[in-house]
């Protein structure tokens, strides 16, 4: 893969997480528990989301299949070069507080972003709401 498509890819990722970013953040909240322990103390809410996924890769197995070759492309590039990773992570939590600190300045606007990046969700995936955060 070239390096081109690879930059592509992982700008389309982030751009993605940053939406859904916008679309699940209500408010400022503590952040997301590991997965492990999120799930230890809700495991109905687990099973649910993967019901969920399931059933999403059933009607969809070609996009899970693509979703899982950019996780394992993206994993790949993050063993070959950690320090970038890193420096990548860490951007985007910068922005990610950038984010929330204008949304405390602005919170009418921040919840006008929300709202698109919800309808933008819905045009993407069809019916249904976003993942829970």
């Amino acid at each position: 893969m070239s390096l081109h498509k690879t930059l592509l890819g992982l700008t389309s990722i982030a751009g993605l997480l940053l939406g859904a970013t916008f679309a699940l953040a209500d408010n400022v909240s503590p952040p997301p528990m590991p997965r492990r322990e999120f799930c230890t103390e809700n495991p109905g809410k687990c099973e649910e989301a993967r019901a969920r996924h399931a059933a999403f890769c059933k009607d969809n197995p070609e996009k899970c299949e693509q979703m899982k070759r950019k996780r394992a492309e993206r994993r790949e590039l993050c063993k070959q070069n950690p320090e970038k990773c890193e420096e990548q992570r860490a951007a985007m939590k910068q922005h990610r507080a950038e984010m929330q600190a204008r949304c405390e300045t602005d919170p009418a606007r921040c919840n006008e972003m929300k709202q698109q990046a919800r309808e933008r969700w819905k045009q993407h995936h069809g019916s249904g709401s976003p993942p829970a955060p």
